[in-house]
């Protein structure tokens, strides 16, 4: 069984941040530290891009808690630590540029409290790399 060589660690800083406030705080922070900076992963070695495409889904798709907006600090540590999981194939639905999905584990302490990370990398075959995050405590 693998097991985590590094486990980042964040303290909050987004307390009484509306859903709004939390998605402009990730693309603010996003545009002005992660754009464009590249992110090679540990147990793997493949290399994941941070695009503005990447940024933009992470600020604005699906659901908005503030854990999840917190580990924006901290996103290319969890990336570069965490330990592969499994390939989905790709949906009916997506564009033929997408080869399938690369599924990752990772851990982080978000107030002294671990995390567990789920990390989605949608694989394209011009080497795109686009991402989505869940955060959910350790019980």
């Amino acid at each position: 069984m693998k097991k985590y060589t590094y486990i980042p660690q964040i303290n909050s800083e987004l307390n009484g941040l509306s859903k709004a406030e939390m998605r402009k705080y990730i693309l603010d922070y996003y545009k002005k530290n992660l754009k464009g900076i590249e992110v090679i992963n540990d147990d793997t070695g493949i290399t994941i891009h941070f695009s503005m495409t990447s940024g933009r889904k992470t600020a604005m798709g699906e659901a908005m808690y503030q854990r999840k907006a917190e580990i924006i600090r901290i996103l290319p540590e969890l990336i570069k630590y965490a330990l592969y999981n499994n390939i989905g194939h790709p949906k009916e639905t997506d564009s033929q540029d997408i080869i399938g999905y690369l599924n990752f584990k990772g851990r982080c302490k978000i107030d002294g409290k671990t995390q567990n990370v789920r990390i989605a990398v949608q694989f394209q075959k011009q080497a795109k790399f686009y991402y989505n995050i869940e955060v959910n405590t350790i019980k």
